[in-house]
């Protein structure tokens, strides 16, 4: 759990390891023969529990650099269709993760099918289904399959993404639905808009005085004001869509 958290989770974790288990537990429990015994293991066994703690937040902090510089790395849908499916769906997780969404990874997609990612802001819950299909066109069955998903776990909001396209069908399925169908220009414009090099031709655009249009479902966009956290009382863009999808573009 920790290697999937954010890698100060880990470091957290280890100090109240160490000073709880390592120090706080060996002064409580010191008196009696029993207490005198595990007293005396606690110390070793706080400083165990840290260290593989700070294993987990090395790994966790790897695997965030790893995932940031694959998407920074994209220069566009030909890029992003060069990915094997494993890198496009860290790719699309890493994405949303920008974009303030804790991002689950449920490792039973693969190349097949099956929902890929799990995404929650608060009490909501998206699934997200990732299709690294760059001939052929993501039809109904798999938009009626990520429906039945969100109705089985409750989720307010269901996203399948693809380098591709979609037909028709699929599209008319997912109309009237909270579902959102990302396309493979869609999904290019929603990497640009979350890569981090201010040099690129691909990185955010700064907002401007005219609405853009939303990079994950290319509908119109209206100017919001952030009501809580770190960007409290700044302005962006927002779906106006929302909340059935939660494009926005932050004005830098």
């Amino acid at each position: 759990m920790l290697m999937e958290a954010p890698w100060w989770l880990g470091v957290i974790g280890a100090v109240l390891f160490y000073v709880i288990v390592g120090i706080v537990l060996p002064i409580t429990l010191s008196g009696g023969p029993l207490g005198s015994v595990l007293a005396g293991v606690c110390p070793t066994l706080g400083k165990g529990l840290a260290i593989a703690c700070l294993l987990a937040a090395g790994v966790s902090a790897v695997r965030s650099w790893s995932r940031g510089r694959l998407l920074d790395g994209q220069q566009g849908l030909d890029s992003i269709r060069s990915l094997s499916w494993r890198e496009f769906e860290h790719l699309v997780g890493e994405a949303y993760h920008r974009r303030g969404y804790m991002v689950e990874e449920t490792g039973g997609g693969g190349a097949d099918g099956g929902v890929d990612l799990i995404l929650r802001m608060g009490n909501e819950k998206t699934v997200v289904q990732c299709k690294r299909w760059r001939e052929r066109q993501v039809g109904v069955s798999v938009v009626r399959e990520l429906y039945g998903v969100m109705v089985a776990e409750g989720a307010v909001h269901g996203i399948v993404v693809s380098s591709g396209a979609f037909t028709p069908d699929s599209k008319a399925f997912a109309l009237g639905k909270s579902i959102t169908l990302v396309d493979g220009p869609k999904l290019a414009a929603l990497i640009a808009s979350v890569q981090r090099l201010a040099s690129s031709p691909h990185s955010p655009k700064t907002a401007t005085a005219s609405a853009p249009l939303c990079p994950v479902c290319g509908r119109s966009m209206i100017l919001r004001t952030a009501q809580k956290g770190s960007r409290a009382g700044s302005k962006f863009f927002g779906c106006s869509q929302y909340p059935a999808c939660r494009g926005i573009v932050n004005i830098v």
